[in-house]
């Protein structure tokens, strides 16, 4: 038999996807040694035995409620400094991911020291992922080797690196596992009649819903399961003899068969989505999550922006995590880039590929699939739900056959095919450990080296921490937090105050009292991500606004050209600035020093954060 019948009979086989389970699991095996990283700490923080958070959390199944509609709760947040001082007022941030926190809960309440077992479940979870995959693709392709090959490729995908080394980000993996499964189950109860498929595609819906709201991506593969592979098509008449006869009547049962079977899934989203509203969960106030409901032109408007870069991150270049790198402002420019890379290999697969109905619900599925997603800031972690439907069409580019095509078009089918590979084979095989260990690096190495550099007087009750500077605006909290759990005895600081986030340009210091320190950043304040997770161009600045703290009073003084961040801000405080009572760090390359006031009157010009060097991306 030639090589390529042998590969083709070898992805056919029926032991692919657990050979594909296997890969994954190995090739994600550097994460074991990830320990924590960034939310993993103050996850760990909420179940320790020593300390009471008022964290707005209503019992072990509600972990991720950050920040809920209880203003009281709000303003206790901002006195303690667990949000910076910058917070927009309505602030909110509370997700319904019952499942996935009782499962952290399991892990912190048992064994909180044990990382490594906890990442290994995640990579496991994983495993488990693939073989849902393979199961749906087996289910729409047979037991073909393009099932075969488009399971492997999905197990051998780089972007899904942090989505797995994340331990906090687990409920990802969860909700697309429980969504593949009832994909797969309704395919199976809509085209052989399989009765158990009625129930159990519902309920894995169900759970997909209950681990995270990355869930509602599942109802994409469905609506397009409707309209192209369900017995009762939509858009189709039937048969004769089939269900019913060829014309309106005919076609009018069809379309209330489908109905029926989306039922229940339609149900279980109503029923989701009041009690999200009704528990008061849900995004608002800041920049990094919109919430589709409350805030629908401004969710519009970044479907229009960011489905391009998901969509190029998920089949070819750029990865989506550039975006978060980008300066305010402009993330529009990587749209420009995407939106001729997304057109250019749609054409080539438009090409290449039969247009059957297989081939519109996988690109059907995958598209929609990224509405959901664009509620929040591109990243590769948010490409579980699309990769099903886009190695669906990658993998029957690969393995299809080029007849029919003119010269032309063959060649530039081909010249697509040979791209597909080299990102999705050649480079994605290294790439998954390799972003693997980055994700690591970035997420670990700052916040291990914030907790090590904390001085011994910032753990102590009486203690105000007051940070001039730092590289983002998460790293003191998660700091002090990790800081904390890592102590036999010991306490959290009175409140935390972090006063800037510089990563660019130069901020300047002034001490014009000898209670008010004032800050002027060349680049102006909220000028990197971190800062706009509290904040949103919809609650901009103005010249004299205060911020009113115990303890502390920010007045805004100047704006930049936008005329909604700040360049120049007032910080005054109840007491002296040198009281002991007051720890005052600032970021130094890698470390957080103590920071030594200026004299009043005195100016000092500071250099920005070099955020690569923080990170431990650059020596």
């Amino acid at each position: 038999m030639p090589l390529q019948g042998r590969i083709r009979q070898a992805l056919a086989s029926p032991r692919t996807p657990f050979v594909a389970a296997v890969v994954a699991v190995v090739l994600m095996l550097p994460a074991l040694g990830g320990g924590a990283m960034n939310d993993d700490h103050t996850h760990k923080l909420q179940f320790d035995p020593e300390v009471q958070l008022d964290s707005g959390m209503r019992g072990d199944w509600d972990l991720f409620r950050f920040q809920d509609r209880d203003r009281a709760n709000f303003h206790r947040n901002m006195d303690l400094g667990l949000w910076p001082w910058w917070t927009s007022p309505g602030f909110r941030l509370a997700f319904l991911r019952p499942l996935a926190s009782l499962w952290h809960a399991l892990d912190y309440r048992v064994y909180p020291e044990a990382f490594a077992w906890m990442h290994a479940e995640s990579v496991l979870l994983y495993g488990l992922l693939v073989l849902a995959a393979g199961l749906v693709y087996r289910r729409v392709l047979g037991v073909t080797a393009t099932a075969g090959l488009a399971v492997l490729l999905f197990a051998v995908d780089d972007a899904h690196a942090m989505v797995v080394a994340w331990i906090a980000n687990r409920h990802a993996l969860l909700s697309a596992l429980f969504g593949f499964l009832a994909i797969a189950a309704h395919d199976r109860a809509r085209r052989e009649g399989w009765t158990p498929g009625r129930v159990l595609g519902p309920a894995g819906f169900s759970l997909s819903m209950l681990a995270g709201e990355g869930g509602t991506s599942t109802l994409a593969y469905l609506f397009a399961h409707a309209v192209f592979l369900d017995r009762g098509r939509l858009g189709e008449g039937g048969e004769s003899g089939d269900d019913g006869p060829r014309g309106e009547g005919g076609q009018q049962g069809r379309v209330r068969e489908v109905a029926l079977a989306l039922a229940p899934y339609a149900g279980m989203t109503l029923g989701w989505a009041v009690l999200y509203r009704l528990g008061g969960y849900g995004a608002s106030g800041g920049a990094f999550y919109i919430d589709p409901v409350g805030e629908a032109g401004t969710f519009v408007a970044a479907v229009l922006m960011r489905l391009p870069v998901l969509l190029a991150g998920q089949i070819a270049l750029p990865p989506a995590d550039l975006w978060g790198g980008l300066p305010p402002g402009a993330p529009w420019r990587m749209t420009l880039f995407t939106v001729p890379i997304v057109g250019l290999v749609g054409a080539g697969l438009a090409l290449g590929l039969r247009r059957d109905r297989t081939t519109a619900f996988w690109a059907t599925g995958m598209v929609l699939s990224l509405v959901p997603a664009c509620a929040t800031w591109p990243s590769d972690r948010l490409l579980l739900f699309s990769g099903l439907g886009a190695f669906g069409l990658v993998g029957a580019l690969l393995s299809g056959a080029r007849e029919g095509l003119g010269r032309g078009a063959r060649w530039g089918v081909r010249g697509l095919a040979g791209l597909f590979v080299v990102i999705h084979v050649v480079l994605a095989v290294p790439l998954l450990p390799a972003r693997t260990l980055l994700t690591i690096r970035i997420m670990r190495v700052e916040v291990d080296r914030a907790t090590e550099s904390l001085p011994a007087e910032a753990m102590l009750p009486e203690s105000t921490v007051v940070v001039v500077n730092a590289p983002d605006a998460l790293v003191t909290t998660t700091a002090l937090a990790a800081r904390f759990t890592q102590m036999e005895h010991g306490s959290l600081p009175k409140a935390t105050r972090l006063l800037a986030v510089a990563v660019a340009g130069t901020l300047e210091v002034t001490r014009p009292e000898a209670q008010t320190l004032s800050l002027t950043a060349s680049e102006g304040m909220l000028a990197e991500w971190t800062s706009l997770v509290f904040r949103t161009a919809g609650t901009p600045f103005k010249v004299g606004d205060r911020v009113e703290l115990p303890g502390m009073t920010a007045e805004v003084r100047s704006l930049m050209g936008d005329g909604a961040r700040p360049r120049q801000v007032d910080f005054t405080f109840a007491q002296r600035l040198d009281d002991p009572s007051l720890i005052w760090l600032i970021w130094d390359e890698t470390r957080f020093v103590r920071f030594t006031l200026p004299a009043v009157g005195e100016r000092r010009a500071l250099p920005a954060i070099d955020y690569a060097k923080a990170v431990g991306l650059r020596d």
